[in-house]
């Protein structure tokens, strides 16, 4: 009996062992998510929010120059957005296909299917890195 249970033991615990995940992400991208546009509006967008940001405390406080407040918020936004949007490009997910080719050689990625904008399925079957 005591056999039975160190093997039950044993095999539960091999269960409740972490299985790396092998995952695949599909992403597809369209013209405008090209790195430097991306990281481009995220820039602008940032300056565009800052400047926002610096007018409306330049309306609030009357302490301090309206001009240099407007100035730090538009420059703090500017390298804010400059920031999110790199971080936003370096940290997405590479999209794979079914078959990757890869430095000349072929081999199976089994990419899961994704859902479309339409509302089917859609499966990418090659994906190529040089």
């Amino acid at each position: 009996m005591k056999i039975v249970t160190l093997l039950l033991l044993a095999a539960f615990a091999g269960l409740t062992q972490p299985v790396p995940a092998r995952a695949g992400v599909n992403v597809e991208r369209q013209g405008a998510e090209n790195p430097m546009v991306e990281v481009a509006r995220s820039t602008i967008y940032g300056g565009v929010a800052g400047l926002m940001i610096g007018g409306a405390i330049a309306l609030i406080d009357d302490s301090h120059d309206d001009a240099s407040v407007l100035k730090w918020g538009f420059a703090g936004g500017t390298f804010l957005g400059f920031g999110v949007g790199l971080v936003s490009v370096l940290t997405r997910p590479e999209p794979t296909g079914l078959i990757d080719i890869e430095k000349g050689r072929a081999h199976l990625a089994f990419a899961p299917p994704r859902p479309t904008r339409s509302g089917g399925l859609a499966l990418d079957v090659v994906a190529i890195r040089f």
